[in-house]
Protein backbone atom coordinates (compact mmCIF):
# COMPACT_ATOMS: atom_id res chain seq x y z
CA UNK A 1 0.00 0.00 0.00
CA UNK A 2 2.88 2.36 0.79
CA UNK A 3 4.31 1.74 -2.71
CA UNK A 4 1.09 3.06 -4.28
CA UNK A 5 1.36 6.41 -2.48
CA UNK A 6 4.10 7.83 -4.79
CA UNK A 7 2.14 6.61 -7.83
CA UNK A 8 -1.09 8.24 -6.59
CA UNK A 9 0.78 11.44 -5.71
CA UNK A 10 2.40 11.52 -9.17
CA UNK A 11 -0.96 10.94 -10.87
CA UNK A 12 -2.59 13.69 -8.79
CA UNK A 13 0.24 16.09 -9.63
CA UNK A 14 0.00 15.25 -13.34
CA UNK A 15 -3.80 15.70 -13.28
CA UNK A 16 -3.42 19.04 -11.46
CA UNK A 17 -1.05 20.21 -14.21
CA UNK A 18 -3.24 18.98 -17.06
CA UNK A 19 -6.62 20.30 -15.87
CA UNK A 20 -5.71 24.02 -15.81
CA UNK A 21 -4.10 23.70 -19.24
CA UNK A 22 -7.19 22.03 -20.69
CA UNK A 23 -9.50 24.56 -19.06
CA UNK A 24 -7.40 27.43 -20.44
CA UNK A 25 -7.87 26.12 -23.99
CA UNK A 26 -10.97 27.75 -25.46
CA UNK A 27 -13.44 25.69 -27.44
CA UNK A 28 -12.43 26.08 -31.07
CA UNK A 29 -13.00 24.97 -34.65
CA UNK A 30 -10.24 24.54 -37.22
CA UNK A 31 -10.10 23.36 -40.81
CA UNK A 32 -7.77 24.06 -43.76
CA UNK A 33 -9.20 27.54 -44.38
CA UNK A 34 -10.53 28.69 -41.04
CA UNK A 35 -9.77 29.05 -37.33
CA UNK A 36 -12.27 30.14 -34.71
CA UNK A 37 -11.95 30.17 -30.91
CA UNK A 38 -15.17 30.73 -28.97
CA UNK A 39 -15.20 33.11 -25.98
CA UNK A 40 -13.97 31.58 -22.71
CA UNK A 41 -17.39 30.82 -21.17
CA UNK A 42 -18.69 28.91 -24.21
CA UNK A 43 -18.48 25.14 -24.44
CA UNK A 44 -18.26 23.18 -27.66
CA UNK A 45 -21.21 20.90 -28.33
CA UNK A 46 -20.49 17.78 -30.38
CA UNK A 47 -22.39 17.65 -33.67
CA UNK A 48 -22.22 15.04 -36.45
CA UNK A 49 -19.11 15.39 -38.57
CA UNK A 50 -19.69 17.30 -41.79
CA UNK A 51 -17.69 18.04 -44.92
CA UNK A 52 -15.80 21.30 -44.19
CA UNK A 53 -16.68 22.44 -47.72
CA UNK A 54 -20.42 21.95 -47.17
CA UNK A 55 -22.82 19.39 -48.52
CA UNK A 56 -22.52 18.36 -52.16
CA UNK A 57 -26.26 17.64 -52.22
CA UNK A 58 -27.54 21.01 -51.02
CA UNK A 59 -26.93 24.74 -51.29
CA UNK A 60 -28.12 25.14 -47.70
CA UNK A 61 -25.43 25.86 -45.13
CA UNK A 62 -24.13 22.80 -43.27
CA UNK A 63 -23.34 23.27 -39.55
CA UNK A 64 -19.74 22.30 -38.77
CA UNK A 65 -19.45 23.63 -35.18
CA UNK A 66 -21.70 24.68 -32.29
CA UNK A 67 -20.75 26.47 -29.07
CA UNK A 68 -23.15 27.20 -26.17
CA UNK A 69 -23.15 29.58 -23.22
CA UNK A 70 -25.59 28.90 -20.34
CA UNK A 71 -26.58 25.60 -21.95
CA UNK A 72 -29.30 24.70 -19.44
CA UNK A 73 -30.72 28.19 -18.83
CA UNK A 74 -33.39 30.23 -20.57
CA UNK A 75 -30.84 32.96 -21.43
CA UNK A 76 -28.77 30.49 -23.48
CA UNK A 77 -26.57 31.94 -26.23
CA UNK A 78 -25.17 30.00 -29.17
CA UNK A 79 -22.45 30.41 -31.75
CA UNK A 80 -22.86 28.31 -34.88
CA UNK A 81 -20.48 27.92 -37.80
CA UNK A 82 -22.12 26.81 -41.05
CA UNK A 83 -20.59 26.41 -44.51
CA UNK A 84 -21.91 25.90 -48.03
CA UNK A 85 -20.18 25.37 -51.35
CA UNK A 86 -19.83 28.77 -53.01
CA UNK A 87 -17.19 30.09 -55.41
CA UNK A 88 -18.25 33.75 -55.63
CA UNK A 89 -17.05 36.69 -53.60
CA UNK A 90 -18.38 37.87 -50.25
CA UNK A 91 -20.43 40.73 -51.80
CA UNK A 92 -22.36 38.22 -53.95
CA UNK A 93 -22.89 35.98 -50.94
CA UNK A 94 -24.03 38.89 -48.77
CA UNK A 95 -26.61 39.96 -51.39
CA UNK A 96 -27.94 36.40 -51.67
CA UNK A 97 -27.99 35.86 -47.89
CA UNK A 98 -29.73 39.17 -47.12
CA UNK A 99 -32.33 38.42 -49.80
CA UNK A 100 -33.00 35.00 -48.23
CA UNK A 101 -33.25 36.56 -44.74
CA UNK A 102 -35.80 39.14 -45.88
CA UNK A 103 -38.03 36.41 -47.35
CA UNK A 104 -38.44 34.74 -43.95
CA UNK A 105 -41.50 35.70 -41.91
CA UNK A 106 -40.79 37.58 -38.70
CA UNK A 107 -37.14 38.40 -39.51
CA UNK A 108 -36.04 42.03 -39.39
CA UNK A 109 -32.52 42.76 -40.65
CA UNK A 110 -31.23 45.94 -39.01
CA UNK A 111 -27.47 45.94 -39.70
CA UNK A 112 -25.48 44.91 -42.76
CA UNK A 113 -22.00 46.40 -42.74
CA UNK A 114 -18.98 45.59 -44.88
CA UNK A 115 -15.95 44.92 -42.69
CA UNK A 116 -12.75 42.87 -42.57
CA UNK A 117 -11.55 40.13 -40.28
CA UNK A 118 -8.42 40.67 -38.18
CA UNK A 119 -6.31 39.07 -40.93
CA UNK A 120 -7.75 41.40 -43.62
CA UNK A 121 -10.23 38.95 -45.21
CA UNK A 122 -13.33 40.86 -46.45
CA UNK A 123 -16.54 40.09 -44.56
CA UNK A 124 -20.00 41.40 -43.72
CA UNK A 125 -21.38 41.92 -40.21
CA UNK A 126 -25.16 41.55 -39.95
CA UNK A 127 -27.72 41.85 -37.18
CA UNK A 128 -31.20 40.35 -37.40
CA UNK A 129 -34.11 40.16 -34.97
CA UNK A 130 -36.81 37.52 -35.24
CA UNK A 131 -39.94 36.49 -33.40
CA UNK A 132 -43.62 37.14 -33.35
CA UNK A 133 -44.57 37.17 -29.66
CA UNK A 134 -43.60 39.89 -27.19
CA UNK A 135 -40.81 38.67 -24.92
CA UNK A 136 -39.87 35.93 -27.37
CA UNK A 137 -37.73 37.98 -29.75
CA UNK A 138 -34.34 36.57 -30.65
CA UNK A 139 -31.36 38.47 -31.96
CA UNK A 140 -28.68 37.05 -34.20
CA UNK A 141 -25.40 38.59 -35.28
CA UNK A 142 -23.55 37.04 -38.19
CA UNK A 143 -20.14 37.34 -39.76
CA UNK A 144 -20.36 36.38 -43.44
CA UNK A 145 -17.14 35.38 -45.21
CA UNK A 146 -16.16 33.56 -48.41
CA UNK A 147 -12.89 31.73 -48.94
CA UNK A 148 -13.04 30.94 -52.66
CA UNK A 149 -14.64 27.50 -52.21
CA UNK A 150 -17.41 28.11 -49.70
CA UNK A 151 -19.53 30.64 -47.91
CA UNK A 152 -19.11 30.78 -44.15
CA UNK A 153 -21.66 32.03 -41.65
CA UNK A 154 -20.57 32.43 -38.04
CA UNK A 155 -23.78 33.26 -36.16
CA UNK A 156 -24.09 34.42 -32.55
CA UNK A 157 -27.66 34.24 -31.25
CA UNK A 158 -29.75 34.54 -28.12
CA UNK A 159 -32.70 36.33 -26.56
CA UNK A 160 -33.03 39.95 -27.62
CA UNK A 161 -31.23 42.21 -25.17
CA UNK A 162 -29.10 39.43 -23.63
CA UNK A 163 -25.93 40.72 -25.33
CA UNK A 164 -24.84 43.70 -27.43
CA UNK A 165 -23.19 44.45 -30.76
CA UNK A 166 -19.93 44.95 -28.86
CA UNK A 167 -20.14 41.49 -27.27
CA UNK A 168 -20.92 39.89 -30.64
CA UNK A 169 -18.04 41.67 -32.37
CA UNK A 170 -15.69 40.56 -29.59
CA UNK A 171 -16.92 36.96 -30.05
CA UNK A 172 -16.04 37.17 -33.76
CA UNK A 173 -12.57 38.66 -33.13
CA UNK A 174 -10.81 35.28 -33.23
CA UNK A 175 -12.30 34.32 -36.64
CA UNK A 176 -9.47 33.85 -39.11
CA UNK A 177 -10.24 32.80 -42.70
CA UNK A 178 -7.84 32.31 -45.62
CA UNK A 179 -8.38 31.15 -49.20
CA UNK A 180 -9.35 27.48 -48.94
CA UNK A 181 -6.59 25.25 -50.38
CA UNK A 182 -8.82 23.29 -52.82
CA UNK A 183 -6.11 21.20 -54.43
CA UNK A 184 -4.26 20.15 -51.30
CA UNK A 185 -4.18 16.40 -50.76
Amino acid sequence: MIRLLPLVASAALALACVLPCAAADPASYDDDGMHYAAPADFEKVPIPAADPLGSEDSDSPTPVALFVYHKDRSDRQTITIAVARFDGDVSEFDTQHVSDERKEDGVFLSTNTKTTLANGMPAYFTKATSGSTAGQFMQRYEMLVCDGSRSIIVAYGGQQGSFSDTVAKAAFASLYVVVYPRHRK
